[in-house]
């Protein structure tokens, strides 16, 4: 990188800035702009994945090969209505199939409110608790402190079992939980994956499913919260990095530094917009990699404007910025070049959330480079000439 980059250049990027800040804007402009249209054309600001938007994400592996319009026919007679179908193919597994469905728990309010029915006719007025929460996969009851059941733990295992078979549920297991004072059992009941089974059995034929290997369930509510606690923290992490900043360097240093990761953050965004790319935890994650990396970069280069506006105290601030962004060109463009490259290798060679997260921070990386070079430290130039108008002219 020494040979590629001179130790001498002296590029104008401060001069230049009027033209970079305008295609910036364009950029930032167009982004917001789709996100605001696909609400209205696809129907959402981003493509959730079920992290945020709640329901239930399921791999099946078929036995033999089966064409998604088939899959997608068993689900609605099996009575999955809405549910997506998405080809995961490989080598290995030639008939992998990825489901996004709404479902989110086959054991619906009116299977609830039959189950809790049998279990007061087995043992009656002796119910306490009847614990289940949206989109798991057990249940728990708890029967009243020192009520006497009047049958021995294993008699009471299959009479809860009986009951709970009796009104329509699907159960794996049954067995006490926690002390034997306590007098609570645990039910696994049977989830998604018993009526799937049954859905493709009775669509696609006996024995069509080799395995489900993974099922993801997040309630709607779930969803919702971390979308919003996922936008909290984009946020907070801005405001903090402006505190920090301000206190660390000067307040003049701060401004240039947020615009710069908002705007990394809501380009990477706009991306994902354009290309209806899967926006889900693990790319939360990747934005808040980006604004840390970002930040990273930002804060050498204003190290080195700190350390040259007490060494070259004769030059104009402009033109001390412009050498320090120079000076610090090579270990920029460096250490963005090799992370760039272990990014688009995951993103090559990656699958699913592993491949969403390598594209964001490729993206995240190539404009939080761009950003701090033409965005951050300029803007510092812009407020300190501020300032210094304003210092002149008598604080008006």
């Amino acid at each position: 990188m020494a040979h590629w980059i001179k130790s001498d250049i002296n590029i104008d990027f401060v001069g230049r800035r009027s033209k970079v800040w305008t295609f910036s804007t364009i950029a930032v402009v167009v982004s917001l702009s789709v996100l605001v249209a696909n609400v209205f054309i696809r129907g959402g600001v981003l493509n959730f994945g079920t992290d945020f938007r709640g329901g239930t994400q399921v791999l099946v592996d078929f036995n033999k090969t089966t064409a998604s319009e088939d899959v997608r026919k068993a689900l609605k007679s099996g009575g999955f209505n809405g549910g997506e179908v998405v080809g995961m193919a490989s080598s290995d597994k030639p008939n992998l199939y990825m489901l996004r469905l709404q479902e989110v728990s086959s054991f619906s309010a009116k299977e609830q409110a039959a189950a809790k029915a049998a279990i007061d006719k087995a043992f009656p007025s002796k119910l306490d608790k009847f614990d289940y929460e949206e989109g798991g996969d057990k249940l728990y009851l708890k029967f009243k402190k020192g009520a006497d059941l009047g049958r021995s733990q294993d008699t009471d295992v299959k009479t809860i079992k009986t009951a709970l078979v009796g009104a329509g549920v699907a159960i794996q297991q049954v067995h006490r939980f926690g002390r034997a004072e306590d007098k609570r059992y645990e039910i696994i009941l049977g989830g998604l994956g018993i009526k799937l089974r049954a859905a493709f059995e009775t669509g696609l034929g006996a024995g069509s499913v080799k395995e489900i290997p993974q099922m993801e369930s997040v309630g709607a509510k779930m969803g919702a919260q971390l979308r919003d606690d996922g936008i909290k923290s984009v946020i907070i992490s801005l405001l903090l990095m402006l505190v920090y900043i301000a206190i660390r360097f000067d307040f003049r240093y701060a401004p240039g530094a947020v615009v710069a990761l908002a705007h990394d953050v809501i380009i990477t965004i706009g991306v994902f917009g354009v290309l209806w790319i899967e926006f889900s935890l693990p790319v939360l994650a990747a934005l808040l990699t980006i604004a840390g990396y970002s930040i990273n970069d930002t804060i050498v280069v204003y190290d080195r404007i700190r350390e040259n506006v007490t060494r070259l105290r004769d030059r104009k601030f402009a033109l001390v910025v412009n050498a320090s962004i120079n000076e610090t060109l090579s270990r920029t463009l460096l250490t963005s070049v090799t992370t760039l490259f272990t990014c688009i290798s995951i993103w090559i060679v990656g699958t699913g959330v592993l491949k969403t997260f390598a594209i964001a921070l490729t993206i995240g990386v190539f404009v939080g480079t761009y950003s701090s070079v033409f965005i951050a430290s300029p803007l510092v130039v812009v407020l300190n000439e501020r300032i210094s108008a304003r210092k002149r002219g008598g604080g008006r």
